[in-house]
């Protein structure tokens, strides 16, 4: 299955576009996408996505077809053909 993957700022910049597609097996989750973006784009990817747990929701917003990965089910999300996941960063400051 393909799903669309968009990113903004820095994390553009690491996936070399602020749009990219990803094929992945059926029944996949978003923590396998994340996987995914990791094994392709590296150390660098995971640092500013994930954590020693896993998805840091405090670094990134992620949303699945325009709904907060978080509220239905996190990095457990399942993902379907077609789906687009956006990736959006913490922008900290005062």
């Amino acid at each position: 299955m393909e799903i669309r993957v968009r990113s903004a700022l820095y994390i553009s910049k690491i996936l070399t576009g602020r749009c990219v597609s990803v094929e992945l097996e059926d029944s996949q989750t978003l923590g396998g996408l994340l996987q995914e973006l990791t094994d392709k784009y590296g150390r660098e990817f995971y640092d500013a996505v994930c954590d020693e747990e896993g998805y840091a929701a405090d670094n990134v917003a992620i949303l699945i077809n325009g709904t907060s990965a978080a509220a239905i089910g996190g990095i457990e999300a399942r993902l379907r053909d077609g789906d687009e996941v956006v990736i959006l960063p913490s922008i900290h400051g005062g």
